[in-house]
């Protein structure tokens, strides 16, 4: 029943994207009284099978490798051309991604429909259209970090109105505040919402992602908006920390993800693994090698190495010269001779590569966990030192967790043996990564972690993250051949979709649409 439900979904964006097939969509849902409960449900599963969510090939190929992977220095690389130059086709995809790609206009078709509904069945309903905000934010926002300034508050009319309006772009700052506060307003009607029988049944099957545990949907949106806050401290200190104070201190009216079993993941299973199409497998995998990407030197070796992190052989696959990492600097051949020789490590096959059952994940305790030991660190809240150190456990199950659950086709492994509780104790005593120091030197810590733990699933967090702080301390080589771009951008620049067809409102943006503009939480 759930493959048939999800085909459904696939069908109705499909329809959805074509204007003149908008009549016989009404045609079909002609009566919203006795329909919408299974249309709106199915407009939201579709919004979640999104490609940008799920761990597609089309994402890792195309973006993830390319850009946030690359530039939070997950995947060694040789020096070539304009290696810090991205995609226009890749960048302009993932833009398109957010804008006609299943979250701007699937919204927007929701917003539609719960409109076009009856009073009763509105109050009846409105549990989709706010756990539907809750995605459409939480993606709002990873957009604003790759672009600064969006179309938002117009963008996607036609899906609204049948009619095309060239939206304005939004200011990133006034977003981040919409969003942040709607948040919080969504968690008081999540808590309070009383859903009947019909829609409780719907949402057990449409939503694919938490199975209809509103408490769940709580957990996520109060954990988005605390990793919002403190992505604005920095810029905004004394209102995120008045907003993280209240949530911290009250988590009976503000739940977050504390444990692992609450992680919010998009699992993949069998109705939707077509759809993931082995994502990690061929968006990662070279096709002439067969291999995976190459480990970097710092991450693999000064990071986990030299702390002897028990999640080195769950990360990384072993070289016939032990635990190497691609050396910053290193040319292409170097990289290729390494990778033909055998003397440098890829990503672990076995967790990563060739398991097709690696989630979409959208957020789990370990980051809340270093979320909560940055603001204890910063504000005195709490105990610093306790959330780090959780957080580093929680990253440690969790991937070991991946490794032992992993799922293989045509392909076999023996999975890692966790470590002990005693042994995960020792590695987080040892003298490069235990709690100590000053609190710059602390703070240091808690942003090497955070960033380690979002590893390739949540590269462009990664990515953010370390615009944002600064840390770790990462070294990119300067690309001799195109002094335009030495270094990586702090900003991916706007599709020539926009500067071609939305010239009139891209004018009040051009004069900030450098590669060197930083995003505005940015350090």
């Amino acid at each position: 029943m759930k493959q048939i439900i999800l085909n459904l979904s696939i069908s109705i964006i499909l329809l959805m994207s074509f204007s003149s097939c908008m009549d016989k969509i009404e045609d079909d849902y002609t009566d919203p009284d006795t329909s919408t409960v299974g249309y709106m449900g199915n407009l939201f599963t579709t919004m979640l099978l999104n490609n940008r969510i799920m761990p597609t090939y089309w994402d890792y190929a195309t973006f993830v490798t390319g850009v946030t992977a690359k530039y939070s220095q997950f995947i060694g690389i040789g020096i070539t051309s304009k290696m810090y130059v991205p995609s226009s086709d890749y960048n302009e995809d993932r833009w398109e991604a957010y804008y006609t790609g299943g979250i701007v206009n699937q919204y927007r078709e929701i917003e539609k429909t719960y409109s076009n509904l009856t009073a009763t069945k509105q109050v009846e309903q409105e549990v989709y259209l706010q756990i539907a905000k809750v995605v459409y934010y939480d993606q709002t926002s990873q957009v604003i970090d790759l672009w600064g300034d969006i179309p938002f508050s117009e963008a996607g009319s036609l899906n609204t109105t049948n009619t095309l309006t060239k939206a304005k772009f939004d200011d990133a700052d006034s977003i981040y505040t919409t969003i942040i506060d709607g948040l919080k307003t969504i968690n008081t009607f999540l808590d309070t919402v009383s859903v009947t029988s019909s829609v409780s049944t719907s949402l057990a099957t449409q939503d694919i992602l938490l199975g209809g545990d509103l408490k769940m949907w709580r957990r996520y949106a109060n954990s988005l908006r605390l990793r919002l806050l403190m992505r604005i401290s920095n810029v905004s200190e004394s209102v995120a920390e008045t907003a993280v104070t209240e949530m911290l201190n009250d988590t009976t009216t503000y739940p977050l993800v504390e444990s692992n079993d609450q992680n919010i993941l998009l699992e993949v299973n069998s109705s939707n693994s077509s759809f993931n199409s082995s994502g990690l497998e061929s968006g990662l995998t070279d096709a002439a090698t067969s291999n995976g990407p190459i480990a970097p030197e710092y991450l693999l070796e000064d990071v986990m190495v030299a702390s002897n992190d028990p999640r080195t052989p769950v990360f990384w696959n072993k070289s016939s010269a032990g635990y190497v990492g691609l050396p910053i600097g290193s040319t292409t051949t170097t990289a290729e001779s390494m990778l033909s020789n055998n003397l440098v490590s890829t990503i672990d096959s076995a967790t990563f590569i060739k398991n097709i059952n690696v989630p979409g994940v959208v957020f789990t305790a370990a980051e809340v966990s270093f979320l909560k030991a940055e603001a204890y660190e910063r504000w005195g809240l709490g105990t610093a030192s306790t959330a780090y150190e959780t957080g580093i456990s929680q990253s440690i199950d969790f991937y070991f967790d991946l490794n032992s659950s992993a799922v293989y086709s045509g392909y076999s492994a023996t999975a890692e043996t966790a470590p002990t509780t005693s042994e995960i104790a020792s590695f987080i005593a040892g003298d490069s990564i235990a709690y100590s120091g000053t609190t710059t030197e602390k703070l240091a810590k808690i942003y090497t972690q955070k960033w380690l733990n979002f590893f390739i699933l949540q590269a462009g967090q990664a990515w953010a993250e370390y615009r944002r702080t600064g840390y770790p301390a990462l070294t990119f080589y300067d690309d001799p051949s195109y002094t335009s771009a030495l270094q990586p951008p702090t900003r991916l620049l706007y599709p020539s979709t926009e500067t071609t067809y939305n010239s009139t409102n891209y004018a009040a943006v051009s004069s900030e649409d450098t590669r060197d503009t930083k995003i505005f939480w940015a350090q």
